[in-house]
């Protein structure tokens, strides 16, 4: 699956792999993460396809001064970091009960 274009295809995509919490980030931006590196090196043409997904179906919008896009998906919303599509890496993900969009930028709900 080299190709991700749908929906459907991105739930079968995130439901492959065991997503790891960010634990540096769990007081101050709680989500997960799965790395390019311990999922397989095969996978390499699914993450760019997930990033480019992202950005054609996805919206832009501000996590703090960071500009990016993002993609709502069940109960979370997912992101890329890399500026090129094809040197993804990483894929991470939130849940949006622990977030808000709030002028377009993502407010962690803890942070109040």
């Amino acid at each position: 699956m080299a190709r991700i274009s749908t929906e459907k295809e991105l739930r079968e995509f995130v439901s492959e792999f065991k997503w790891t919490f960010a634990k540096t980030y769990a007081k101050t931006a709680p989500h997960e993460y799965i790395v390019l590196d311990k999922v397989g090196i095969e996978h390499k043409a699914e993450f760019a396809a997930v990033a480019r997904f992202i950005r054609e179906a996805g919206f832009e919008a501000y996590y703090y001064r960071r500009k990016g896009y993002y993609f709502i998906l069940d109960d979370n919303y997912y992101w890329t970091m890399d500026e090129k599509i094809e040197d993804t890496d990483l894929i991470n993900r939130a849940r949006l009960s622990d977030y808000e969009l709030v002028d377009n930028a993502w407010r962690w709900k803890g942070s109040r």
